[in-house]
């Protein structure tokens, strides 16, 4: 039974495959961000696990590998890396678990840490201020003028795009040139569809989305992405047809 309701813990976790090479960890693939929300419920066996835990408790696990990924990373394939491996093994240690009204305030501290970023990657007020876009997100490189009509909700448009942290390290890509149905809900992130709203054909811009307009204060359903994190993508317009 789960008596810690809205608690939430804060892991530090070392992924590995069978032969012990890691290939994740908490410190530098998520900021040590790592915040698992207690439920004793979860099918997830690492979530599991982890809400029976108090502080300071540490623990090995080794969870079979078609189980692992679909529950840690929302994929059903299975990296190459890891395609001969029977299991996981999952080392981690609780270092905090925060109370709801502790919780609420760490975000709020973590907004501010986000604004801080961003204010740092532009400099200056004045150059935060002209990349500034009213639909809220920052232009880093803005398109080149271009003819053609504007794009419209319910266009089918062909895109490319790269996503990276503001550091430069890569998050995700496009496989190839990815094609979807303007306005179509949850297949871009809110960013991206509020800046191909102001792209046409042959277009290409680099823009900085801050967290509202990505993952959010949760961070990524996947644990790539960690809470209240900016993000910059390069995106291009490559094809865009009207569908009667």
């Amino acid at each position: 039974t789960d008596y810690r309701p809205g608690h939430v813990a804060l892991v530090n976790a070392v992924f590995k495959t069978q032969s012990d090479s890691v290939f994740w960890d908490s410190f530098n693939d998520l900021n040590n961000r790592l915040f698992i929300k207690i439920d004793s419920t979860s099918t997830d066996a690492f979530k599991h696990f982890v809400s029976t835990c108090a502080t300071s408790d540490s623990a090995s696990l080794l969870i079979k590998t078609h189980r692992f990924f679909p529950d840690q990373f929302r994929t059903d394939s299975i990296p190459s890396f890891s395609k001969k491996d029977s299991v996981v093994k999952v080392n981690f240690k609780i270092k905090e678990i925060i109370s709801p009204e502790d919780f609420e305030k760490l975000e709020s501290d973590l907004r501010k840490e986000e604004q801080r970023r961003i204010m740092a990657f532009f400099q200056t007020d004045k150059a935060l201020e002209l990349a500034y876009d009213p639909a809220g997100f920052y232009w880093i490189e803005r398109p080149e003028p271009a003819s053609g009509n504007a794009i419209e909700i319910g266009d089918l448009i062909t895109i490319a795009y790269e996503g990276t942290f503001l550091n430069g390290r890569f998050l995700e890509k496009s496989e190839g040139n990815f094609e979807f149905i303007f306005g179509t809900p949850d297949q871009l992130l809110k960013g991206l569809n509020y800046v191909i709203g102001k792209l046409k054909v042959n277009q290409t811009a680099k823009i900085l989305l801050s967290s509202r307009l990505a993952f959010g204060d949760s961070g990524s359903s996947n644990g790539i992405v960690p809470p209240c994190t900016p993000l910059i993508y390069k995106i291009k317009i490559i094809d865009v047809k009207k569908i009667k």
